[in-house]
């Protein structure tokens, strides 16, 4: 009898167990709770601007070198950095000794010539030489006369004065240095003319500067103030390339106000220029336009046009990289000449019943910050989004993460 019971209850117990996980089932199939969790964005209006970062190096506007045409010792020197000089103030003298001598020796030559001259004049008036002898005075006055401008030139020269109004912002000499003008002359200061106000001089790429014009609006920050952001717009755009190891790229000049005089020379500026700017538009994350539904039995309704075909499982890797179409790669750095509305597909949750089901909608993109992009409006004048609506942009991993494509299951040999 005993044993008779004990069948009897196991009986029960597997009837009972078999029960309850036919309900788990359909409960966990009504209410979603063996879904995946999706990881999720709102779908917002707000201002998008398209912008193109880059860093450059902020310079004066106007700065002029300084050097000399003689060589010699320096034997003063009558400024420093930062110090404000005016156009002809003496700021550096080379030892005039040996030019001193060459000027006399040249004012000698001068007075002998020009003596000459003048007593052959009186004796070519008389006959008493001939032309020839007269043109070979005359050369030598001359050639006297022209060696004595040099000589006195060269004098002069010792004498270095600013060529301009403005600060020094760079010494490049101490006294008692002797300096060589040979075939280039020698760097002995830099004049910054105005330093409030300064420039950025940055480097752009070959694929964006097409979409640079003078005039568009532009900001910078530098590492000395941060938080801080200073306004600037498009100066010049230089139409001479610069290739290093085959990167072209050409310089953009963005304009620097600096009348507080903060901004210093050879800063590090952090540049962003507006190409393009919309105050309100409706718009998603980018990486909802990069999810891919892993599994096609994920409950998804297909597409709200009509399309039911599921979308193949995402490749592997990291989700910047799912897809290499050339819309996909608008969506990050738009081009010129890339088309306005680009249609694409995206996974919405909605309401559906107990539970959010996924439901695939294609919709036209256009701008993209990078992070965000413009939703526009389909053909009838409507979009598929509306503000709130929830776009799936990844997967909530079982450890509490996020990834945005399945990963593939089964044992790792690498």
């Amino acid at each position: 009898m005993g044993e008779r019971a004990w069948v009897r209850k196991s009986i029960y117990g597997l009837v009972s167990l078999i029960v309850l996980v036919i309900i788990w089932k359909l409960l966990s199939s009504t209410l979603g709770w063996s879904d995946p969790q999706y990881k999720t964005a709102s779908v917002e209006e707000g201002p998008l601007s398209v912008t193109i970062s880059a860093s450059g190096t902020l310079n004066p506007v106007k700065s002029v070198q300084v050097g000399t045409q003689v060589s010699g010792m320096l034997q003063d020197i009558y400024v420093d950095f930062n110090d404000v000089v005016k156009k002809g103030q003496i700021i550096a003298r080379i030892d005039p000794r040996e030019w001193q001598a060459r000027f006399e020796q040249a004012e000698a030559n001068y007075i002998l010539a020009k003596r000459n001259h003048d007593n052959n004049k009186m004796l070519i008036e008389k006959k008493f030489i001939s032309p020839a002898a007269f043109d070979q005075t005359f050369s030598a006055y001359k050639s006297a006369n022209a060696s004595l401008a040099m000589a006195k030139k060269a004098l002069d020269d010792t004498v270095i004065k600013a060529p301009v109004d403005g600060v020094v912002v760079k010494r490049s000499v101490e006294r008692g240095q002797t300096v060589a003008a040979s075939l280039q002359a020698p760097e002995l200061f830099i004049i910054a003319q105005d330093l409030s106000d300064m420039q950025v001089e940055t480097s752009i790429d070959e694929a964006d500067v097409g979409r640079i014009q003078e005039g568009m609006t532009a900001s910078f920050t530098v590492d000395a103030f941060p938080g801080q952001t200073f306004q600037s717009k498009v100066k010049q755009v230089r139409k001479a390339p610069l290739n290093v190891q085959n990167v072209v790229t050409y310089t953009v000049l963005l304009s620097a106000s600096n009348l507080d005089l903060k901004l210093l020379p050879g800063m590090t500026a952090n540049t962003s220029i507006i190409t393009e700017q919309k105050e309100k538009v409706l718009r998603l994350p980018n990486a909802a336009l990069r999810f891919k539904m892993p599994d096609a039995d994920a409950g998804a309704k297909g597409d709200a046009k009509g399309d039911t075909k599921s979308p193949k499982a995402a490749p592997t890797g990291k989700s910047d990289k799912t897809t290499a179409s050339p819309s996909d790669k608008s969506m990050t750095k738009p081009y010129v000449g890339a088309p306005k509305a680009i249609t694409r597909k995206v996974w919405v949750l909605e309401e559906g019943g107990l539970k959010k089901n996924p439901v695939q909608k294609t919709i036209q993109v256009g701008l993209s910050d990078g992070s965000a992009s413009e939703v526009l409006p389909g053909q009838n004048g409507e979009s598929q989004l509306k503000p709130g609506d929830q776009v799936i942009i990844g997967l909530q991993k079982s450890g509490g993460g996020s990834a945005s494509s399945a990963r593939p299951s089964g044992p790792r040999f690498f």
